[in-house]
């Protein structure tokens, strides 16, 4: 009869998985970071955890738990500063798409060796004119195009990036919101079918909404 007891009550026992996911007790969040990998990364997931769960968690040796923390939006300052130098790039290209990333963090990681950290530098809103200048001169073409994904990209950025000799960085340059209507008509007798049809479509909508 004990065991049919014990066994009732193990099945209304809520799941670690579920706990992770939804409790707000910090000492049960505590626990289940010393769980397995994948409840510690539901753990850093949760919307409940404090400053030391936070600092607890951006040391731990699993690379998603770490870019879990690194991704979250209320992560402390000073630790997505300690995350920006993880020895893993995956971790670091959270951190530098964070949109609490400070300035000084992404001029750091405007650096990085490797070019998705970049990228993700590039496509923050908080990332400073300078940088995004820095970053239209980049060797990876793909950084050059992340620089026009961000809608505070300046027309002057946008104006060399229409002579980039990667039709990719040309294209996104006509689907930026700030693009001037004189780089749009230039566009219209780009070399590349993608890049003229881009502006075309463009240049049309643009008449349409002035109409």
């Amino acid at each position: 009869m004990k065991n049919l007891i014990e066994s009732e009550a193990l099945k209304d026992k809520p799941s670690d998985e579920y706990l992770a996911k939804h409790t707000k007790k910090i000492s049960l969040l505590f626990d289940l970071s010393k769980k397995g990998w994948k409840i510690r990364t539901l753990v850093a997931q949760n919307n409940g955890c404090n400053y030391d769960l936070f600092k607890k968690l951006s040391k731990d040796r699993s690379i998603n738990v770490r870019g879990e923390i690194a991704s979250k939006p209320s992560c402390p300052i000073d630790i997505l500063g300690r995350l920006s130098d993880d020895s893993h790039w995956s971790v670091r290209c959270n951190v530098a798409h964070n949109p609490n990333c400070t300035v000084e963090i992404l001029e750091k990681l405007s650096n990085d060796s490797h070019w998705s950290v970049r990228c993700n530098v590039a496509h923050n809103l908080n990332c400073p004119v300078e940088v995004l200048e820095k970053l239209s001169n980049d060797s990876d073409w793909i950084v050059r195009c992340n620089v026009t994904y961000n809608t505070n990209c300046p027309v002057k950025i946008l104006e060399t990036l229409s002579n980039d000799s990667h039709r990719s960085v040309r294209y996104h340059v006509a689907g930026n919101r700030n693009c001037p209507i004189e780089i749009l008509k230039k566009f219209s007798d780009d070399l590349d079918f993608t890049v003229r049809d881009y502006a075309n479509k463009s240049l049309a909508r643009i008449k349409g909404t002035t109409n």
